[in-house]
């Protein structure tokens, strides 16, 4: 727990001082200090969604800027390739991340099934590429791109009350896992350097890798096909890969969208006490604002709180400040 020294004693400290001091505040401490009573430390299991739960997601997630800057290399290459409307949309995203032009139609519901430009500008932007070289790319284009509102380094736009939570969390004994829609790559790429999670700990959607060993090099390739191994990491997908890959439930879940309602779902049956969180962007002055949920709208988002007792976080009002303080 952070502490501070006042005239040679120990001060009583906010361990989470980025928040607002409100009845959610009072909620996660109390939580915390009744799991330590009541929950055996081996079950003390978080987890968190990445994407716009602990980092940015708008108006592009760390999954997408990775794949633009992707196509655009491989387009710079080979200019034939802009025929294609996933080397387009990468064109025109680098230039203006809110293209509505784009974002607007790069899924097609006309369709059936429809087609998902997202997915596709995905895998095209890294086929054949080896994962590790996916994961340094991503690295190294998050950490010298700037988000062109609010001039942070995009790898920079975390949350600090989340981060803060994070560390609470783990200074109590949590054991806490990331557990992302975005691919794995991707979540390897920055998070293990902001909030110091080894890759066992970071959960994302896995890509169809091929391993190609060359023992003369003492060296294995896993070289990155289309396409996914399910389940993906959204919506009840997150439940089954917690499930397979963790082995335990959950007794702590914060999201931010309906696809993080599996998760919710999955931890609110642990028989030890139990919170879920979903935090709300409604702070259009200090961040993005957008309702809970992607694509088609989820009217009936609230009623799921209601009924199953999570727990609303609005950032506008329990966010005393939002983004990452340097370090």
């Amino acid at each position: 727990m952070l502490c501070c020294l006042f005239y040679g004693e120990k001060a009583n400290c906010d361990p989470i001082p980025s928040w607002n001091n409100t009845p959610i505040k009072k909620t996660i401490l109390d939580f915390v200090n009744k799991a330590k009573k009541n929950i055996p430390v081996e079950d003390r299991i978080a987890v968190f969604d990445m994407d716009g739960t602990i980092a940015c997601e708008a108006p592009l997630w760390f999954e997408m800027y990775a794949a633009i800057d992707g196509l655009n290399r491989k387009s710079a290459k080979n200019p034939e390739l802009l025929t294609y409307p996933e080397y387009q949309y990468a064109k025109k995203l680098e230039a203006n991340p809110a293209d509505t032009s784009v974002i607007n139609n790069w899924i097609n519901f006309s369709k059936a099934p429809y087609y998902n430009y997202i997915d596709s500008m995905v895998w095209k932007a890294y086929e054949g590429v080896d994962h590790e070289t996916y994961v340094h790319s991503a690295r190294s284009y998050l950490t010298k791109t700037k988000d062109k509102k609010y001039n942070i380094i995009l790898a920079n736009m975390f949350y600090q009350p989340m981060l803060e939570l994070i560390s609470y969390l783990k200074q109590n004994k949590f054991t806490v896992y990331i557990v992302s829609g975005s691919m794995q790559g991707v979540i390897w790429s920055v998070c293990p350097q902001i909030i110091n999670l080894d890759r066992a700990h970071l959960i994302g959607t896995h890509q169809i890798l091929k391993p190609v060993y060359t023992p003369s090099d003492h060296e294995t390739l896993f070289v990155i096909h289309k396409g996914i191994f399910p389940s993906k990491d959204d919506k009840d997908g997150k439940s089954i890969n917690i499930y397979s890959q963790i082995g335990k439930k959950p007794v702590f879940a914060f999201g931010n969208t309906s696809g993080d309602f599996g998760m919710f779902h999955l931890t609110s049956t642990n028989k030890y006490p139990n919170i879920e969180l979903l935090l709300n962007h409604n702070d259009s002055m200090r961040e993005y604002a957008y309702p809970p949920y992607h694509g088609d709208s989820v009217p009936e988002w609230r009623d799921s709180l209601t009924v199953n007792k999570w727990k609303l976080v609005n950032m506008a009002q329990e966010f005393k400040t939002v983004w990452k303080t340097k370090q």
